[in-house]
């Protein structure tokens, strides 16, 4: 199918954009800010990888793909149960301030994690039981006949679902986080009346920065999703929702724990006898880290604790594995629905 003139230009213009953001990187944006640890102050031909990932995805996504991207998102919206989670998710962000009473004297901090942790957990489990049931009623409805019968091919196919389903995630994540940012601006306000400029004797942060540290957490989690959204999508090809399901839920608490993983298999190689792992046991650990998504990467809640700011290097660092992990899920994709029969 041909594409448009208008359509690449408009593939062009976020191109150029791409470009710009790899370019600011690779220039400045990999220093951590003054005052900050330097331990990601590096810069690594895999870190511009996540930039041509992008590339490629903005240029394989065609008319057809989109429109498929945008039925997605309206099947989503059509879900009661992802609209009625939401709705009663940001109710519940918006009253949190009233729950700060539960740790006196931490507030604010108390009011940070459980707001971030609440919505990580919601639109964790809208990203592993809608991604898992986007693709299968297609196929059981024989729906799939009717829309690959129309000039879309099956890669289109596979790519438009998981757009639509990394959309429908980022609309979810917005509202939420925009009523919980609302909660705690207000919250904050409400108790100091010096809240935007902050306080150096109270070890206080202005309230502006630590809203922007806060949707840089946010951005992270995002990433999180995508990756998650990836493995949902592909697992639901070919095993079944209960089993896609619960290895999502294996492999997010998994990847929480690379560094687990990765310190255990170094003892392994080095170490005292009494505190080593067999030959075998290093195997499987190595493979099981391998195997896992770096998701302990976009997981910031120290840094928030500690007031230190999130910066784009630690952001893209974390996004940049997170898309060539779903790169590679998504080639898995394409592969096995392509060569499958109805």
């Amino acid at each position: 199918m041909k594409v448009p003139a208008r359509w690449r230009i408009g593939q062009a213009i976020v191109l150029v954009l791409i470009a710009l953001a790899a370019a600011y990187y690779y220039t400045k944006g990999w220093h951590s800010p003054k005052g900050t640890s330097p331990a990601l102050d590096s810069r690594t031909a895999g870190d511009m990888l996540g930039f041509g990932l992008l590339a490629a995805l903005t240029w394989l996504t065609t008319p057809a793909t989109g429109v498929i991207a945008v039925t997605t998102v309206q099947e989503a919206l059509r879900r009661r149960w992802i609209v009625v989670l939401t709705g009663f998710s940001v109710l519940l962000l918006l009253f949190s301030g009233s729950f700060t009473g539960l740790q006196p004297g931490s507030e604010e901090q108390f009011l940070q994690d459980i707001g971030t942790l609440f919505i990580s957990t919601i639109t964790l489990l809208i990203a592993i039981f809608l991604g898992v049931s986007l693709v299968p009623p297609d196929i059981e409805r024989r729906t799939i006949f009717t829309i690959l019968s129309k000039p879309v091919n099956r890669t289109e196919f596979v790519l438009g679902k998981f757009l639509g389903l990394c959309a429908s995630l980022a609309l979810a994540l917005f509202v939420m986080s925009a009523a919980f940012l609302l909660a705690y601006m207000l919250f904050v306000t409400s108790r100091y009346t010096d809240a935007w400029a902050g306080s150096a004797v109270a070890s206080r942060m202005p309230l502006g920065w630590t809203l922007g540290n806060l949707a840089n957490a946010l951005i992270l989690h995002y990433g999180q999703l995508v990756v998650v959204a990836s493995m949902a999508l592909t697992l639901s090809l070919f095993v079944s929702s209960i089993t896609a399901i619960v290895f999502c839920f294996l492999a997010y608490f998994g990847g929480q724990m690379s560094s687990y993983w990765q310190n255990l298999g170094g003892r392994a190689e080095g170490g005292d006898a009494s505190t080593s792992i067999s030959r075998g046991m290093q195997g499987m650990v190595n493979v099981v880290y391998y195997a896992l998504p770096r998701l302990d990467r976009f997981d910031v809640h120290t840094q928030l604790a500690a007031d230190t700011p999130i910066a784009f290097n630690t952001v893209w660092k974390a996004w940049d594995s997170g898309l060539i992990y779903s790169a590679i899920l998504l080639t898995i994709a394409v592969l096995v629905f392509s060569d499958r029969e109805f």
